[in-house]
């Protein structure tokens, strides 16, 4: 099948269906590798995604069924630099969230925390141990972190914390297996009943967190979590402080 072959119409559906298996395929990576549930909602990742692909999906296509033309003695060169922005504006776009991906989700005092890969700071990542160093790729891993020990480096870090610098989530060299807290967690663990009585939403939320799961109420907590876009519960068991699940409703 040649150009020739193609006119207007035939060449914007070519277009648009070649775009929306791209498309597919980005969308597979973003939602079950880089920000696999809660994190897709939590994140903001609905709102990049959708940029995304109305660049890649609707505006490539809809350009060629503009300017597509037989006659035109330039209608290659067209349609190709048409293929050259598209690509150029969907890698952007994929190194954008691939960026802003979640690779922590850190628990601090009394809270969890969503870290961002470019909210990560460059130079505690130096420092850190050499299982932190390196940012996970297939969504974020769970660990804690401390208020520094030392009381220098304790006043500094809240010192640019207050400024709008990294906090304590930022530093990696702060970073230590949740394992290590897990105990803490379930002591600061608030119980999972409380969670449901704060309106309609978090009740069916839960409700429907415990006919999947088949845990009881009683035995389960729940600890905020606080991300780019929505806060989520991560539920825990109030014994062990294992993470039993998430569920993507407003904690407070």
């Amino acid at each position: 099948m040649t150009l020739h072959s193609f006119n207007r119409w035939t060449a914007f559906g070519a277009h648009l269906v070649l775009s929306a298996l791209i498309a597919a395929t980005v969308i597979g990576l973003v939602m079950w590798l880089w920000y696999p549930a809660p994190y897709f909602s939590a994140m903001g990742g609905e709102t990049l995604l959708r940029l995304l692909i109305g660049v890649d999906v609707a505006m490539g296509p809809l350009i060629t069924l503009i300017i597509f033309d037989r006659k035109k003695p330039r209608l290659r060169q067209d349609l190709a630099i048409i293929a050259a922005l598209q690509v150029a504006a969907l890698a952007y776009g994929s190194y954008v969230m691939f960026e802003a991906r979640p690779v922590y989700n850190v628990f601090v005092k009394d809270r969890f925390e969503t870290v961002a890969a470019n909210s990560i700071d460059p130079g505690s990542l130096d420092k850190a141990a050499p299982e932190f160093q390196s940012l996970p790729l297939g969504g974020p891993r769970v660990v804690s972190a401390n208020v520094p020990k030392d009381r220098n480096e304790a006043a500094t870090v809240a010192m640019m914390a207050a400024v709008g610098g990294p906090d304590v989530e930022n530093l990696p060299h702060l970073y230590e297996p949740y394992a290590r807290a897990a105990e803490n967690v379930a002591k600061r663990s608030r119980p999972l009943v409380s969670l449901s009585q704060k309106g309609r939403e978090q009740a069916s939320a839960i409700n429907d967190f415990l006919t999947a799961n088949g845990n009881g109420a009683r035995s389960l907590g729940y600890i905020p979590a606080r991300a780019r876009n929505r806060d989520f519960a991560v539920i825990v068991d109030r014994k062990t402080g294992e993470i039993v699940g998430y569920v993507d409703v407003n904690p407070w």
